[in-house]
């Protein structure tokens, strides 16, 4: 989990740290669990049209990779540093408020939402872009408004356009509902920081050539043909004016102002189109700059953005499968997290999202840089990994956070990964001085340690707990792994050994203490390795990322059981079990890929997709269980969760272990049936990118086709065989092959595969949308239970 830092004078409590960032909704946690246990929403907001969406308040983003992004909020407004743009429609100008939103194409950063009032459609369209494709030039937010007359007789169609500073606050966070926190500063690149500027008493609100001013700057654009109703709040009397005198107004931070108010006759079955914009950053009137974005094209611009994410997302990995659900959050979720990187000069910073979470983390830009490596954009990966080595102290250790030296391991092992994948000798040269670096302070920090482990710490998120932390060490040694491939690769045989001898003995050593800790807990791995207490993290992180025990040792086997009984809605939990955690989840299931436990595996992975709103965006944490389903200011997209879901369903169909190459390894009875396939294109593997396909011909009969680009054979390919299907027989290349442990086992020279089978009478036909379905049955089931007193 990553937090948004916050000075304090001493180290406060995890709560105590999400209240001050905004982060954790404040009526919750003033109130407690107990307190809160039956709050709930009404179930009839999920029967409405259009896609599931998972939360009642979900936030979106639009913006351009490597720049600005704009919060979409749960209303449907755009907000950011500066203020909020509205929308009013309908006869009595009703603010809009629509949670169910969509992506263009499925997964293209333009958001979209309807609203109706009476028989007048409005079709909302919503990006954002520079006008010179420049991502460090100012930003600009383009809204189109489509109002329909879908009845019979002509009506009025109203509309209008405004904005107020924030949204409401119900919390007492001192931050609208469901914001984040701005104006920030950082101290140095890659802390917290959002444009913006602070609310003003003596702001004037006025009119001019199109634009609706506050304080003397340009805040946002609107057509001036047909002429609006200009008015300085949508209760004030307006005039057709061109222009309306700035003055200043007693206003609240929640009162709209600057409503520009437009209510065309439309005929039956005709529509009317508006188009406004919002540049991120409030200009002056007079800048050559805004003059352009007054003639700037809306579809123009929209078909230049839709262009540029087509091209990004093409180049790399690509998966079509059965479920356009499961696909097209594989794609939003790498456009997520390309939003929420930053260039500033040179430097490309990966942060979290663009909200609450704009800042930078070494164990979340870990993840998301191997998520951009197995997914087929090492040159991004390598753009993001070369910002780490700012995060190098003194001593050799990798710090980004206080007390969190997991990131020492996060660092080495994502040099490592990317140099498995890239064979990039320039990168290992590169790195391998810093890696020499922290290898030196983990010698000497085991060495001066009581347990020779990573020392004690107190790295408050994510275990919560002061000592030796369990996860500290596996990630140091997946970060030795990786060390290792770079001195290898580069053939430096000293460095090789060095570290070696540092992986042998911190394994014998951490192994002798987990048997010591695990002695009194049936097997349970602890969070820390000092005593009982802490919450589950990297105590979860045995088999995956880096295989430090057997996937099937009782040790496993014991951790997944404990963790997994304190599920609930079917993913993890956090802080004894108040909160639901959605990417926490993933590492256990990741796990479960390497065992084999396809089912769960299978199942997990849907109860994570049943955790994201209608635009596949993911959350981390703060919302209760069977609760209000508000994450309140832990806002959506997650980029953490955006990658790792990324990671695990490229994990599930292709994935490297040892000198083995794995395909198909959880797959869904939703995508096998007559006349469906699963196709896989351009994945990067240890061994080079493969492409392979698996056609169902018939209810007994399926073919493989696979077409790698071996640059280093692996030992065998081994392919699995779904939980749910028995194979009568197999041929590879015309030649029979045997199932042995549940898999196939080829050579890698081959290439077809033919499989008669049948599907298991035993096994339940499982898919996202019956998920969904059981989830929204069981969710009413216990609304209905409370609402009669239960």
């Amino acid at each position: 989990m990553s937090r948004t830092p916050v000075k304090l004078p001493l180290r406060p409590t995890f709560l105590a740290i999400l209240l001050l960032a905004g982060v954790v909704p404040g009526v919750h946690a003033q109130a407690g669990p107990e307190a809160v246990r039956f709050d709930m929403v009404d179930p009839a907001m999920d029967d409405v049209p259009g896609p599931f969406s998972y939360y009642s308040h979900p936030t979106d983003v639009i913006g351009v990779m490597d720049g600005r992004g704009t919060e979409v909020t749960p209303e449907g407004y755009l907000y950011t540093g500066y203020g909020e743009l509205m929308f009013l429609a309908g006869p009595t100008l009703t603010p809009v408020s629509q949670r169910i939103r969509t992506l263009r194409g499925g997964w293209l950063p333009v958001v979209e939402y309807d609203v109706r009032r009476g028989d007048v459609a409005y079709h909302f369209t919503l990006f954002a872009a520079t006008l010179d494709g420049n991502p460090e030039s100012p930003v600009v937010n383009f809204v189109r408004v489509t109002m329909t007359n879908t009845g019979a007789t002509a009506t009025r169609a109203r509309i209008a356009f405004a904005v107020r500073y924030t949204g409401p606050d119900g919390t007492g966070r001192g931050i609208g509902d469901n914001r984040f926190r701005r104006p920030a500063t950082a101290r140095r690149l890659g802390q917290y920081d959002q444009p913006g500027v602070a609310f003003d008493t003596t702001w004037t609100y006025g009119f001019a050539d199109g634009a609706f001013l506050r304080g003397g700057k340009a805040v946002y654009l609107y057509p001036t043909e047909p002429a609006p109703e200009l008015r300085r709040t949508p209760e004030a009397l307006g005039t057709r004016s061109t222009a309306i005198d700035p003055v200043r107004l007693r206003v609240q931070q929640t009162t709209p102002t600057g409503a520009a108010v437009y209510d065309p006759v439309l005929a039956p079955g005709a529509s009317e189109g508006l188009v406004v914009k919002l540049p991120y950053t409030p200009t002056d009137p007079g800048d050559p700059w805004l003059q352009q974005v007054r003639t700037a094209d809306f579809d123009t611009y929209l078909a230049s953005t839709e262009a540029f994410w087509r091209d990004i997302v093409g180049r790399g990995m690509q998966v079509d499968l059965p479920e356009s659900k499961v696909v097209n959050a594989f794609r939003a979720n790498l456009v997520y997290d390309l939003l929420a990187r930053d260039k500033r000069g040179d430097d490309y910073v990966q942060t979290v999202n663009e909200f609450h979470y704009h800042a930078f983390w070494l164990r979340d830009a870990s993840y998301i840089a191997r998520a951009y490596d197995v997914t087929g954009y090492p040159d991004i990966a390598a753009q993001v990994l070369a910002f780490f080595a700012g995060w190098q102290q003194e001593d050799g250790n990798f710090v980004s956070q206080g007390g969190q030296y997991d990131g020492w391991g996060q660092t080495l092992w994502a040099y490592g990964q990317h140099y498995r994948l890239t064979r990039d000798r320039a990168f290992a040269e590169r790195v391998l001085p810093a890696v020499k670096r922290a290898v030196d302070w983990l010698h000497a920090a085991r060495a001066s340690d009581i347990m020779h482990l990573v020392p004690a710490t107190t790295p408050g998120d994510n275990e919560e707990i002061t000592g030796h932390v369990t996860g500290h060490d596996f990630w140091a040694l997946a970060g030795l792994h990786g060390a290792i491939d770079i001195a290898n690769g580069l053939g430096d045989r000293a460095a090789v050994g060095a570290f070696r001898r540092e992986y042998d003995d911190l394994e014998k050593t951490l192994m002798e203490q987990l048997k010591r800790s695990t002695a009194t807990t049936g097997g349970y791995i602890q969070p820390g390795l000092d005593g009982p207490g802490g919450q589950d993290w990297g105590n979860m992180m045995s088999v995956y990322p880096e295989q430090v025990l057997d996937p099937h040792d009782p040790m496993v086997t014991a951790t997944l059981d404990s963790t997994r009984a304190k599920y609930a809605e079917g993913i993890m939990t956090y802080g004894d079990g108040a909160w639901l955690h959605d990417y926490l989840t993933m590492k256990n299931t990741e796990t479960e890929v390497i065992r084999g436990d396809q089912e769960t595996a299978l199942r997990e992975l849907y109860a994570v997709l049943l955790h994201t709103s209608s635009t596949h965006a993911g959350f981390e944490y703060s919302v209760r269980p069977w609760g209000t389903r508000d994450f309140g200011g832990n806002l959506a997209p997650h980029g953490w969760f955006a990658a790792k879901y990324r990671t695990l369903l490229r994990d599930m169909l292709v994935r490297e272990e040892g000198e083995d190459l794995h395909l198909f390894s959880v797959v869904s009875p939703a995508w096998i049936a007559p006349g469906k396939s699963i196709i896989v294109t351009g994945a990067p593997t240890d061994f080079g990118p493969v492409d392979f396909r698996l056609t169902t011909l018939s209810d007994t009969t399926a073919t493989l086709d696979m077409a790698p680009d071996f640059t280093r054979a692996p030992a065998h390919v081994v392919v699995h065989v779904p939980w749910f299907m028995s194979v009568r027989s197999a041929r590879a290349d015309g030649r029979p092959v045997s199932v042995r442990g549940g898999a196939l086992s080829l050579p890698p020279g081959a290439r077809n595969v033919t499989l008669t089978w049948t599907r298991r009478a035993d096994k339940p036909a499982i898919s996202y949308d019956t998920t969904v379905g059981e989830y929204k049955a069981e969710y009413r089931r216990r609304w209905e239970e409370w609402t009669r007193g239960g």
